[in-house]
């Protein structure tokens, strides 16, 4: 069986280079763990300036799969008994405030676990390199507008993790960083995961690229700020990641009892209408069977994929250093899961729908990254996108060319070309059947006019 699964994955990790020749992405490493066995591997460059071979130790940024990470040190306090999920955040941080009074009150530890906090979730402040950044981020807050009630929509939430990140520092004593090495790091043998630029330079590490018809363009900057690490800021190889997911299979780690896997794994409430549900910090796809556990990640220039299939005893990851890099993880996971657990992810399929069908979602949504206006064409919807916020680019607009739009479920859109190209999309109403959000990007887009 091992032989079978090593020819396996020798296969797959020959698509992976033709996949990445084909998408233009300069360099990624991926493995998978499955019946015991690791096997990884690297392909392409580092640097497209300075290159040198991708292997299976390089480091890359992992992004968003921090966030599972910090929700799991979150965990290891629970089993403590210094930390209670339903308690309000205000009872670990008295001063915490965001624009909404009675939010701010409420709001507890679960809704920033669930990303059912209601604010606006992407604004990359950078607070300074000192180990009061994370504690300067969440004082910033005050400001932060509401963009639903509480509780009622799920809406992706970079800023509600930093706000989990600082209920560590206060609970543990230390930052963040230090906090993290102590409870998952250390236990996990995670000796190449870092949160400090300082610390990534001393080994050979992955920088984030613009993939471009003219060259491969290096983005910079390079590290998210500080204050944000709790929800985008590891940095590690790929044995590293597979060593914090494998624990996740229920492997009988000692780094959390079963129960509390079981209630990070478990449905917490729905997600997007075509991802299913979000557990504490994970998202889950599939029915028993063949639940997927997964969650991705994306920097500047940089984009990660964890995925966990408990039922099969498998954890795969892939990282990559180009702004394509979301198509070449799709790939990797998709071969991986049929071709390990015979799990086939089916692709969106456009519905054919009349003017009247499309003419309902023609208005203009802006949240905090987007600006985003829906329109009516000689009988075709399309999107036009404006870009104005989140990492690297706070506050810079950036106007996109038309996209064409096509529904591909109840007030669910599909981007058919573009910069957004299979991107999806849903419509969420109000109780008289009114649109009030354009949910793209997982992040709510409230309805102007």
């Amino acid at each position: 069986m091992a032989m079978d699964n090593h020819v396996k994955f020798e296969r797959i990790a020959e698509q992976v280079e033709g996949w990445r020749q084909e998408l233009g992405v300069p360099g990624a490493t991926f493995g998978l763990r499955v019946a015991g066995e690791t096997y990884a591997g690297g392909v392409g460059v580092t640097n497209v300036e300075h290159p040198l071979p991708v292997t299976d130790e390089t480091i890359f940024q992992v992004g968003s799969i921090t966030k599972t990470v910090t929700a799991t040190a979150m965990m290891r306090l629970v089993e403590r008994g210094q930390l209670d999920l339903q308690a309000p955040v205000r009872a670990y941080l008295p001063d915490f405030r965001v624009r909404d009074d009675e939010v701010s009150e409420c709001v507890s530890v679960w809704h920033l676990l669930t990303h059912r906090a209601g604010w606006t979730g992407d604004i990359f402040t950078d607070t300074g390199g000192g180990d009061d950044a994370a504690a300067r981020y969440v004082d910033g807050m005050a400001d932060f507008e509401q963009l639903a009630p509480l509780g009622m929509h799920f809406s992706y939430n970079n800023a509600s993790f930093c706000v989990a990140g600082r209920i560590i520092e206060i609970l543990t004593g230390a930052t963040y960083e230090d906090a993290l090495r102590e409870l998952i790091f250390e236990p996990l043998g995670m000796d190449r995961s870092f949160l400090i630029p300082d610390q990534v330079m001393l080994h050979r590490f992955a920088v984030g690229h613009q993939v471009a018809e003219g060259g491969d363009r290096v983005l910079r900057p390079w590290a998210i700020p500080r204050g944000m690490n709790a929800a985008g800021g590891i940095c590690c190889h790929i044995h590293d990641l597979l060593r914090y997911g494998t624990p996740h299979l229920g492997d009988g780690s000692p780094l959390l009892r079963p129960e509390s896997l079981a209630e990070m794994h478990k449905r917490q409430t729905p997600s997007l209408p075509y991802m299913g549900y979000c557990g504490l910090a994970w998202m889950i796809s599939g029915e028993a069977g063949d639940t997927r556990i997964w969650h991705t990640g994306g920097t500047n220039g940089q984009n990660a994929i964890l995925t966990l299939a408990p039922e099969h005893q498998l954890a795969l990851g892939m990282m990559t250093n180009g702004d394509k890099g979301t198509a070449l993880y799709d790939r990797f996971n998709k071969a991986v899961l049929r071709e390990y657990c015979g799990v086939e992810i089916p692709e969106p399929q456009v519905i054919e729908s009349s003017v009247e069908e499309l003419a309902q979602y023609v208005g203009r949504y802006r949240g905090t990254m987007w600006e985003i206006d829906m329109r009516m064409d000689v009988g075709r919807l399309l999107a036009d996108f404006r870009y104005h916020g989140g990492f690297p680019s706070d506050g810079e607009m950036t106007d996109m060319p038309p996209a064409e739009v096509a529904r591909c479920g109840p007030d669910q859109l599909l981007i058919l070309d573009g910069a957004y190209e299979r991107t999806r999309a849903d419509l969420l109403r109000d109780e008289a059947g009114e649109i009030s959000y354009l949910r793209f990007g997982s992040r709510l887009n409230p309805r102007q006019d």
